[in-house]
């Protein structure tokens, strides 16, 4: 229960709030804004808040291999005996909850973070229990973790659902939420197929880990890896350290279960999780889709959720997307779990970075959201959870956001059907023509530059914890585009928009057996200032490009990532490189130039080939070699 506090004490709540939440602002949580109002322009026919504050409780929940999983069970407060209410369930590696050293932990007892308090509050103020568990050989709960999203962590939600719809208050309908890992866990309960789960809505979820995470376009991903290893490492030896001098001063560690006197189950498990295995040791034995990893003895397809995706469309609840264009490669995460489930009724894209925690439109005069997700969740759940007819599913099914027009859409398809591609050609004299008789015909050569990077406030930054250098925005690139292979568009005579996942059709031939191509799209200003659009990227082994392409629909030309369709370059010949750039919504301005950069690495986010890497790349431009990035852009625009 959460007392009502004394002036005294809330003043002192307030300054442990002050000093500890810039701290945990770091954590891979929630960060939303809901006082603002939607701009998307929607049915707001959800409920309105019935109760105020909520009552809080812990326990061990047994599964069926005696594993203990410690749960967080928040109702609202003033429940009546006999009251049914619907249940939304977060399941998290993070840790559910903090406990704060004495004699804060006086003041504030648990502090919520992976899961924000707000929307805690906010949800059981709407009449919904909240329960945040730890998965398996995480925070609190028992076991020693041999992986993530282990098939036995999946199995875990059913009997946690079995347990919900067993208690007093239970109207019999659970829904699920979380963010990152915890959206991917939330969309894994799906595969149960649990009669009582209603509804699912993943924020930042990741549906294929291999392409759209750890290695996007084959490229391994490992400064993220690193970082988040060494963040969950420490979360699972209650080392809040990591996040600084005020956590470990002021915060004690993981949430104990009520009950457990001096927290001695606890630091048993804590013990045990010393055991857990690393996910960065060995990761540099993965080059393929079904290579495994040496600890986990399995590939990463295996527990992938687009490897799921039957499961998951025909497990009878309804899906909504959310996440933002700047978040990484997870925008192909929203766009690919729309084509490849038939059950995802609903999909947000905002320009938003991981979480969404920050606007980052360069367009937009604040960082702020500016845009109210609880209340979109809410009327998604009323209506699967508590059978109200608020019209949730008479909108458009996928609402995105146009950045630079600054303004939301809808369409019922993707690509809408307004979007028609244009190829742009590559010239040697490094401008792009609409025409390919217009090239200028012959060879571009770019002495790799191994410092090229996208800075560390970029898309890539975002997707974890202490990868976050402050809001995501690349800024001014001018410089950075000057340095590379680059070639531009005459100016726009009006504005044009480019809604979708452009394709680059690059020939190139490499000195040595291996490289990898990276691909961006600018905006020129008319004043010279260059910002980053959208960006793709492929390693030369993995370019060849599948027919087999019906397990799973993919964006853009279908790379397996196997073993079986792996080549290495041969040095000097000429070969393509085909592949697709993360989905945007984007305006250019009249008198704005469309700029394709081309980089032989990005040394801040992405590992180069381990050996006989090329030290130059040279670009062909001709009828024979016909090198093109393929937009899709607004019908009529050139």
């Amino acid at each position: 229960m959460i007392p009502q506090l004394p002036s005294f004490r809330a003043a002192m709540l307030a300054m442990l709030l002050f000093i500890t939440l810039p701290t945990f602002a770091f954590l891979p949580g929630d960060k939303n804004t809901p006082e603002k109002v939607s701009k998307v322009g929607v049915y707001q026919g959800y409920t309105e808040a019935a109760y105020n504050g909520f009552s809080y409780s812990s326990l061990y929940l047994p599964m069926r291999d005696s594993v203990q999983i410690a749960t967080d069970i928040f109702l609202p407060k003033g429940l009546k005996d006999g009251e049914k209410i619907p249940t939304i369930l977060y399941i998290t590696r993070y840790g559910r909850s903090l406990k704060a050293k004495w004699p804060m932990s006086w003041l504030k007892n648990p502090i919520l973070v992976v899961v924000d308090e707000k929307e805690v509050q906010y949800f059981t103020s709407h009449g919904y229990a909240v329960l945040i568990v730890d998965a398996r050989g995480t925070g609190a709960s028992s076991s020693r973790r041999t992986m993530e999203f282990s098939p036995e962590e999946v199995a875990d939600g059913g009997e946690i659902v079995d347990w919900i719809i067993s208690q007093p208050w239970s109207n019999g309908k659970v829904g699920t939420s979380g963010i990152s890992y915890g959206a991917t866990t939330a969309e894994q309960l799906l595969f149960n197929q649990h009669p009582a789960v209603k509804s699912c809505i993943p924020r930042s979820g990741i549906f294929d880990l291999y392409n759209h995470l750890m290695f996007p376009g084959g490229v391994r991903q490992a400064q993220f890896i690193d970082i988040w290893g060494y963040t969950t490492r420490s979360l699972d030896q209650n080392n809040l350290s990591v996040f600084g001098k005020k956590a470990k001063r002021l915060i004690k560690g993981i949430q104990p279960v009520e009950g457990d006197k001096g927290g001695k189950i606890q630091k048993h498990n804590i013990e045990v999780h010393k055991g857990n295995f690393d996910v960065y040791d060995g990761i540099y034995g993965v080059v393929c889709r079904e290579d495994k990893h040496p600890e986990m003895l399995r590939s990463s397809d295996v527990y992938s959720n687009h490897c799921n995706a039957d499961r998951i469309g025909s497990c009878g609840a309804g899906i909504y997307r959310m996440g933002g264009w700047y978040d990484g490669g997870l925008a192909k995460s929203l766009i690919e779990g729309f084509w490849n489930t038939g059950n995802t009724e609903k999909v947000l894209i905002g320009p938003w970075d991981h979480g969404p925690a920050d606007n980052a439109s360069p367009f937009s005069p604040t960082t702020d959201l500016e845009f109210d997700i609880y209340a979109e969740m809410l009327r998604y759940f009323d209506y699967h959870l508590k059978g109200i007819e608020n019209e949730v599913l008479n909108d458009d099914k996928l609402y995105y956001y146009v950045v630079g027009a600054e303004t939301w859409k809808s369409t019922n398809v993707w690509p809408p059907a307004y979007v028609e591609d244009q190829p742009l050609y590559l010239s040697t004299n490094n401008t792009l023509v609409s025409q390919a008789n217009e090239m200028q015909t012959g060879t571009n050569i770019y002495p790799i530059n191994f410092e090229a990077n996208t800075d560390s406030h970029s898309r890539w930054n975002s997707v974890t914890a202490l990868y976050k250098h402050g809001p995501t925005t690349y800024g001014n690139r001018k410089e950075a585009s000057a340095a590379l292979l680059h070639y531009d568009f005459a100016p726009f005579t009006a504005d044009v928009e480019m809604t979708g996942s452009p394709i680059a059709h690059l020939f190139v031939s490499a000195n040595n057996k291996n490289a990898d191509v990276f691909v961006y799209i600018e905006d020129v200003h008319p004043d010279g200032t260059v910002y980053m659009v959208t960006e793709g990227m492929l390693r030369g082994a993995h370019r060849k490009v599948s027919e087999d392409t019906d397990k799973y629909k993919q964006i853009g030309p279908y790379h397996s990532y196997t073993r079986e369709d792996m080549e290495y370059l041969a040095p000097g010949e000429v070969t393509e490189f085909a592949l697709d750039l993360l989905p945007i919504a984007y305006q250019f301005k009249k008198g704005h130039q469309l700029r394709i950069s081309i980089a032989g690495t990005d040394n801040l986010h992405f590992d180069l080939p381990k050996e006989d890497v090329s030290t130059e790349l040279q670009l062909h431009c001709s009828p024979q070699y016909p090198s093109r990035i393929v937009l899709p852009l607004a019908k009529g625009s050139l």
